[in-house]
């Protein structure tokens, strides 16, 4: 039976053999596209090399962010993923573009020159941030401070998360913040920026009306039992399924809330008893062939349908993101729940015949599912460990 610690041992020499010239591939195997530098998952890997402060792993992100920056489309996009040692082998997205290939890149090229102070690759990737930060004020399309992700344009790429999601807004808050940190520039509108997204996202009775979106929906959200940030944002209508990675950031990047802190905690006890073990599903509910949405996802795919009920994006379990969210519950003081889901994680591994560092564990029996040895895994399993370990970890990331 193999402990927390033996597991992190083997999370960080996973990433360190993903490590090449190029930049940090996503895993070690062939198939579909993974063995390549994808934005999203090299700089995520690239994170759990500033939480190690491992120089391995941080050569690899510095590699990361200059083949990426390389291959930056005229318009402003970061590609979503280069095959190494091919410059016109770059792919934007397939069925649509990835806006979290750009806010990944600002928060990866940001945190490593704020990290190593490495002012010779900073010149190289600062332009690049740049023309990075305007495509996504183009990508507002109102410029009402919000960027607006396309069905499929982000990791969740065969589910139906799309609009104003919480995710890609926070992972583009960090970024601006981070950007400011370092360059000075004055963004004047930014804390209001962050207000306005912690209060529409989590709709409560004393919202001040100047701040919210739309009135009508936000009313009508408040009809519901809130019990965590929403997944995302339509003109019209709130979506409240739980978005892990979403929900993780917010944690990390608004004030914490005392109100807000023990909703989560009541949550957290709701979740286990509804999935069967404290563990975190990426969404959650399970879409079924029953839900308003099925049609949105049973024919989103580009090799193999995945998503069936507790599989895939569809209430599968994936460690990188439990672990980022780990992180945001450590952040707001939930220690107890983050002991909790790291132990029901170590059991998940030790009761696995084949793990192998794969994408994620199914929620109908718990076994383990998608490609193997990916970095992604690896990542989320230092991000668990810093947790429950590292009381520093706010610091190394800026947050």
């Amino acid at each position: 039976m193999k402990n927390n610690s033996a597991i992190h041992n083997d999370a960080v020499n996973l990433l360190h053999r993903l490590c090449t010239n190029d930049g940090i591939l996503a895993s070690t195997i062939e198939a579909d596209n993974y063995k390549r530098i994808w934005a999203r998952d090299s700089i995520v890997c690239g994170l759990a090399g500033i939480l190690l402060n491992d120089p391995v792993i941080l050569n690899g992100l510095k590699n990361s962010l200059l083949t990426l920056s390389r291959g930056q489309h005229k318009l402003g996009m970061i590609p979503s993923n280069v095959l190494p040692g091919d410059s016109k082998d770059i792919s934007f997205g397939s069925l649509a573009g990835r806006i979290d290939a750009n806010t990944w890149f600002i928060i990866g090229s940001c945190l490593y020159f704020l990290t190593t102070e490495d002012n010779e690759t900073w010149i190289e990737l600062q332009p690049a941030v740049q023309k990075c930060r305007i495509f996504l004020n183009t990508v507002e399309f109102n410029d009402r401070g919000w960027t607006y992700t396309p069905l499929s344009g982000n990791w969740a790429d065969e589910y139906p998360v799309h609009g104003y999601t919480l995710y890609d807004n926070c992972l583009r808050l960090w970024g601006e913040k981070l950007w400011i940190k370092i360059t000075g520039e004055p963004f004047t509108e930014y804390d209001e920026l962050v207000e306005k997204t912690r209060l529409n996202f989590w709709p409560t009775h004393n919202t001040d009306p100047r701040t919210v979106y739309h009135t009508t929906a936000f009313n009508q959200a408040l009809e519901n039992k809130i019990m965590h940030y929403s997944a995302f944002i339509l003109p019209g209508i709130y979506d409240f399924r739980f978005d892990a990675a979403g929900n993780a950031l917010a944690h990390l990047i608004f004030e914490s809330e005392p109100n807000k802190k023990e909703t989560t905690k009541t949550f957290l006890s709701q979740l286990s008893s509804e999935v069967g073990r404290h563990a975190v599903p990426a969404f959650w509910p399970m879409i079924t062939s029953k839900s308003s949405d099925w049609n949105l996802l049973a024919g989103n795919y580009s090799f193999e349908f995945k998503n069936h009920p507790g599989y895939f994006h569809n209430g599968g379990i994936w460690p990188v993101w439990m672990g980022l969210y780990c992180l945001g519950l450590s952040k707001i003081g939930l220690k107890e729940e983050v002991d909790q889901i790291c132990s029901e994680f170590e059991k998940m591994v030790s009761a696995s015949e084949n793990w192998n560092f794969q994408e994620y564990f199914n929620a109908v029996d718990f076994n383990t599912g998608g490609k193997t040895e990916m970095g992604y895994t690896a990542s989320g399993i230092v991000f668990m460990n810093s947790a429950l370990n590292n009381p520093e970890f706010a610091l190394s990331l800026q947050l």
